[in-house]
């Protein structure tokens, strides 16, 4: 799906210290990683954003929803 696709890279794009994301079974942004580490209040703030944006695509695409849950999403380095 390459919606999906074109919003996850957005996101790496906005958030340089993004490294990658989990999505549990309820689409609850599971797991955040990044470099260099950020603190609790801007943890929360980076996973709010994550949150909005998928949102926001399942608004566009719902059927995004059978892809989220259980999906890891890393940052790709070339």
């Amino acid at each position: 799906m390459s919606v999906l696709q074109d919003r996850v890279e957005e996101l790496f794009r906005r958030c340089p210290v993004l490294c990658g994301f989990a999505v549990d079974g309820e689409l609850f942004v599971s797991e955040l990683a990044c470099y260099p580490a950020l603190d609790g209040e801007q943890t929360e703030t980076l996973r709010a954003e994550i949150a909005l944006e998928l949102s926001a695509l399942l608004d566009e695409e719902p059927e995004a929803a059978e892809l989220l849950p259980g999906r890891t999403f890393a940052r790709t380095v070339h």
